[in-house]
């Protein structure tokens, strides 16, 4: 099998298709999600890197959707950053067995690079720790000399709705039933807009971003929308997912006004919640819940089993019983006196970091107990003045 390096749009063209089958329904890994990316957050000094492995037939078995970030030779991929997409990972044939066709490439990879400095690491950011592709590349590079990091990530979160409304509401508890069903009447006396059309989609999206950025400023926050690439980005990736029939998105309308709008992306049977918006004057409707509750009613509508709320650890996900699904940054090192050192200054780094945490928990520690004492200190020289009922009084103020 060869390894290719395909650098431009191009050079791309010709294994789209096959791109977007290796991917498998899944939007985040698909050409129409990351290709959009790449025209709009490229920046100089990066190229493409797109790695692909092919048989002897040239049919490809294996492609990696990364860029190579020149000045600091590192091979990222495509979608990182502010996007932040999840489940990104290499894309390996499924008809063949996943860890001789990830142990070939891996060392396919080594061998083309170790008569090269273009790149001397890989950071692959929001791997899925489930991923097992991506943990047979990590076992792969790392029988072969390369040094394996993993950082932290957030959690992405999901909810298995298969079975339907009630019997997804079963699993809660009363009270929690109970506020779903509330909420469920007071959506249905409102007027939900899905986008089906290019119209549609082209009335959606400046009340999306409106939505998003109210709230975000209310919270003191720039939001997304600030970054003009963004919405470039996300109305490209969009259309071209909704021609292909991933495009979940949606607005609710209450008296005449838009209360929230969300977007979300299929992956074969899971929606992807991706971006909301919410009108911060209607925040006595909880538009946020209604939304929840429009996605996890409509989900058996659309054949979806999985609502994927994605990255990020907000309360309201645990609220509906999301299961948490580990993530990590991963960082992998070329084999040679770069890697080694680049391996050494990382172990530097995770041990100080590792000494500043345990002296945070220390610190802390030490604090509670002198709040403690004092608190203590105080309360007997309160009884000693005016018995134990002056204790309590002043406790309660503290």
């Amino acid at each position: 099998m060869n390894l290719e390096v395909l650098r431009d749009i191009d050079a791309i063209e010709p294994v789209r298709g096959r791109w977007r089958e290796l991917a498998e329904g899944v939007a985040f890994r698909q050409p129409e999600w990351l290709l959009s990316w790449w025209e709009n957050f490229r920046v100089e000094g990066t190229e493409l890197f797109v790695c692909i492995l092919r048989d002897e037939e040239q049919e490809v078995r294996v492609l990696a959707p990364w860029y190579l970030h020149r000045a600091s030779r590192t091979l990222r991929c495509l979608g990182d950053g502010v996007v932040a997409t999840d489940y990104c990972s290499i894309l390996v044939d499924s008809r063949f067995s996943d860890r001789p066709l990830v142990d070939l490439f891996a060392a396919k990879l080594l061998l083309a690079g170790a008569g090269s400095d273009e790149w001397s690491s890989l950071y692959l950011e929001a791997i899925d720790r489930h991923d097992e592709v991506m943990e047979a590349f990590c076992a792969a590079m790392r029988a072969r000399g390369s040094h394996v990091h993993r950082g932290h990530c957030a959690n992405t979160w999901r909810v298995d709705v298969r079975d339907g409304w009630e019997p997804f509401l079963q699993g809660l508890s009363r009270n929690a039933r109970k506020a779903l069903r509330s909420r469920a009447r007071v959506l249905d006396t409102m007027e939900v807009r899905w986008v089906r059309s290019e119209e549609d989609l082209a009335r959606f999206f400046p009340v999306l971003v409106e939505l998003h950025q109210k709230r975000r400023r209310a919270l003191r926050d720039a939001g997304c929308f600030a970054d003009p690439r963004f919405e470039a980005f996300l109305r490209e990736a969009s259309a071209r997912l909704r021609e292909r029939e991933q495009l979940q998105a949606f607005s609710i309308w209450s008296d005449g006004r838009p209360i929230a709008a969300d977007i979300g992306f299929r992956a074969r049977d899971r929606w992807l919640c991706y971006q909301s918006g919410l009108e911060p004057d209607a925040l006595s409707l909880e538009p946020g819940k209604l939304a929840n509750v429009c996605i996890i009613r409509e989900a058996g509508n659309r054949g979806i089993h999985i609502i994927d709320f994605l990255r990020g650890d907000e309360p309201y996900k645990r609220q509906l019983r999301a299961d948490p699904h580990p993530a990590c940054d991963l960082i992998l090192l070329k084999p040679g006196m770069a890697g080694e050192l680049r391996n050494a200054a990382l172990l530097l780094r995770t041990g100080a970091r590792r000494a500043r945490d345990e002296l945070r928990d220390v610190l802390t520690d030490l604090k509670v107990r002198a709040q403690a004492a004092w608190g203590a200190l105080r309360g007997r020289r309160r009884t000693d003045a005016g018995g134990p009922s002056a204790t309590v009084a002043g406790d309660d103020q503290d």
